[in-house]
């Protein structure tokens, strides 16, 4: 993929000094933002710290403990829940997710669909469409049993048109 390949250039020019790195960041708490032009190679999050990210490059995010992150925008390779954790996608670019004990991912989307096997490591993978950027997705699981972790939030207008035909069906009955 494309921006496989961008990220593993920057993270090459990273090592060499080109591009300046924030690596190997440690959140235990409060709220942090990840913006455009931002680099990180790992960055870990703990106890109650909070993070949006709306751009930039991410190599690794890792959540524990009851950690909230959302996505809106940027790239990131690898997201890891653990914990009761909790990340929303809204968008941007995610290669691989691992979700393990008792993290959560709360992906905001349409027509979407899982493939229990396939992928790189043969774990399954999802794509489907973001419903604020209306761009597409897919991305693999690296842990077993990751999709049974998974609240698929449908768009309004589907919400709304099911409530209206739950309107009906009092009606009627």
């Amino acid at each position: 993929m494309f921006r496989k390949e961008i990220l593993t250039i920057l993270l090459g020019l990273m090592l060499v000094g080109v591009y300046p790195v924030k690596a190997d960041l440690v959140w235990t708490s409060g709220h942090h933002e990840i913006q455009e032009g931002d680099v990180h190679a790992e960055i870990y999050m703990y106890n109650d710290a909070t993070a949006n990210m709306v751009g930039g490059d991410v190599l690794k995010l890792e959540v524990s403990d009851v950690g909230r992150f959302e996505m809106f925008g940027g790239e990131m390779i690898d997201l890891r829940l653990h914990d009761s954790s909790v990340a929303d996608l809204h968008g941007g670019g995610l290669d691989r997710l691992g979700i393990t004990e008792s993290g959560h991912l709360n992906l905001y989307g349409y027509d979407i669909t899982y493939h229990e096997t396939g992928g790189h490591y043969d774990r399954g993978w999802i794509e489907g469409t973001y419903i604020a950027s209306d761009s597409f997705f897919n991305f693999d699981f690296v842990e077993p049993g990751t999709f049974s972790h998974i609240n698929v939030v449908p768009e309004p207008a589907t919400l709304l048109l099911v409530g209206i035909g739950t309107i009906f069906l009092r009606k009627r009955g």
